[in-house]
């Protein structure tokens, strides 16, 4: 059901939805528009429309032209939280990827992208799977199956009891030679919690201390939320660490390519668009100085990690 009234035309060549007075044009079905409303609400809902180029391109492009300077062809891809699928309709535009694999844990959205794969239709998806949480620990496909892991938002959602477990399914279902792309991930070690809250230090807090800090500090948004959903699975203000986004076995036959990839420090340095972000590039180029001077990657002292992993051939 819609947090308030909406109307929606279907005008033939597309749609249009209007919410509290505006007009938001879309291309998808009403049938497609109509679920993403009663799973997301009508004022939620008009950003989706361009997700798969404002999101799409922004994070997967450098990935896809820089898999192009590797001659990566005919690549069996699986996407983990497939959300509304506009990063699914994304990959099935890119002429590299041969089959397209994706699931979500949310049975409405993987309902929305079924919808997506018969209406538009999307030709290389050859499954859109319902997987409980607790199924992700064993993920449904062979070892080695998927030249391409895609996880673009999703490991900050993953519950902090089972997110080990989960992330290492990613790494074995990932071919030798094969990458894995963690994007559009909040970093728990930078300072201010750019994800849910906004509020500095609050991800370090324990729960209690967080969810009370959030009322305060947030009463807009918070003071009405009960502390079991504060803390209930699939929050993500909690954000996620570098170590949480590699196998729990160690580094051993993984490669970490993200700066060759265009990722880390190179993608927020030129994605850099407000006045604030650019004029604290300088700052942040001494950190990331600091961290390859010891070693380390340049994506800890970011606000997300957005990161490419390589799996060795042997």
């Amino acid at each position: 059901m819609s947090d308030v009234a909406y109307r929606l035309e279907d005008l033939g060549d597309h749609r249009v939805l209007t919410v509290d007075g505006r007009r938001y044009e879309t291309g998808y079905s009403a049938r497609v528009v109509q679920m993403l409303v009663e799973r997301k609400g009508a004022r939620r809902a008009p950003p989706y429309f361009a997700y798969k180029r404002t999101r799409g391109d922004h994070f997967l492009g450098p990935l896809f032209r820089w898999l192009r300077t590797e001659r990566r062809e005919r690549l069996r891809v699986l996407e983990v939280g497939c959300s509304f699928g506009h990063i699914t309709e994304y990959l099935d535009e890119q002429s590299q990827v041969a089959a397209i694999h994706a699931f979500d844990t949310d049975p409405a959205f993987v309902a929305i992208v079924r919808a997506k794969v018969e209406e538009l239709p999307l030709r290389r998806v050859r499954e859109v799977a319902h997987l409980p949480g607790d199924a992700t620990r064993r993920l449904p496909w062979d070892d080695g199956a998927f030249d391409l892991v895609l996880a673009l938002g999703v490991v900050e959602h993953l519950p902090a009891r089972h997110r080990r477990a989960q992330v290492d399914e990613y790494y074995r279902v990932l071919a030798p030679g094969g990458h894995l792309a963690i994007l559009d991930t909040p970093n728990r070690w930078f300072p201010l919690e750019t994800h849910s809250i906004g509020l500095p230090l609050v991800q370090w807090l324990p729960p209690r201390l967080a969810w009370r800090y959030a009322r305060l500090g947030r009463p807009g948004k918070f003071g009405a939320v009960a502390y079991e959903d504060f803390v209930a699975d699939g929050t993500g203000w909690r954000n996620a660490t570098y170590r949480e986004c590699r196998p729990s076995w160690g580094r051993g036959g993984i490669e970490d390519v993200t700066e060759d990839a265009g990722y880390g420090w190179v993608f927020f340095r030129d994605t850099a668009r407000s006045r604030i972000r650019k004029g604290l590039l300088p700052a942040f180029a001494v950190a990331v100085a600091g961290l390859r001077a010891i070693g380390r990657s340049p994506s800890l002292c970011l606000p997300y990690l957005n990161l490419v992993f390589r799996r060795a051939t042997r």
